[in-house]
């Protein structure tokens, strides 16, 4: 914290500590490995975030059920706030990012890099190599956070989203070496 953004801290009396407000305590987000059962949840969450262009229900169970697929949701209080669905290739060492989608309401507050953390882990304990996904190109909340955890653009897909609506693809190089192993959180 700057120096200048001290008005609500205090300094103790003959030290150099400072005392910091306590921020509000917010609930816990728990991010887990989702399961059939969570399929209604996963839906209000894609239909919160995408409207009428959601995965469908048969394509969401394909992610739950498929061996080299996985879907992760974020859940605050019983309340499913987001989710994430990935696929991954062993045999060319590449996980691919489809969907992370966190509540309109929920934006902002880290849930969706927790959710990106959570599918690298996964990514990274079955030793692959490349990580990648597509972002709107207008989506810049979420390329900053791609950008930030070290993706870069490698091209642009036109019209990806629909017409006019184009994608970027982003990449990610894990640099993983032979033989290390990670075990997801």
């Amino acid at each position: 914290m700057a120096k200048h953004e001290v008005d609500d801290m205090t300094r103790q009396p003959g030290t150099a500590q400072w005392t910091y407000p306590i921020a509000p305590l917010l609930p816990a987000v728990i991010i887990r490995r989702a399961g059939e059962a969570d399929l209604a949840g996963l839906m209000k969450v894609e239909e919160d975030c995408f409207g009428s262009e959601r995965f469908n229900p048969e394509v969401v169970h394909a992610f739950l059920v498929r061996d080299n697929a996985f879907v992760l949701v974020g859940v605050e209080e019983g309340e499913f706030v987001g989710s994430a669905m990935a696929l991954y290739s062993d045999e060319v060492s590449e996980g691919k990012i489809a969907s992370i989608a966190v509540l309109r309401r929920c934006r902002g507050q880290g849930i969706g890099a927790e959710l990106l953390r959570e599918c690298e882990n996964i990514f990274r304990a079955h030793n692959l190599s490349r990580y990648s996904l597509e972002v709107e190109t207008v989506n810049e909340p979420a390329i900053a956070l791609y950008t930030s955890r070290g993706y870069h653009r490698k091209g642009i897909i036109d019209d990806f989203y629909g017409l006019g609506r184009h994608a970027y693809c982003m990449e990610k190089m894990a640099g993983i070496r032979k033989g290390d192993s990670v075990k997801p959180s």
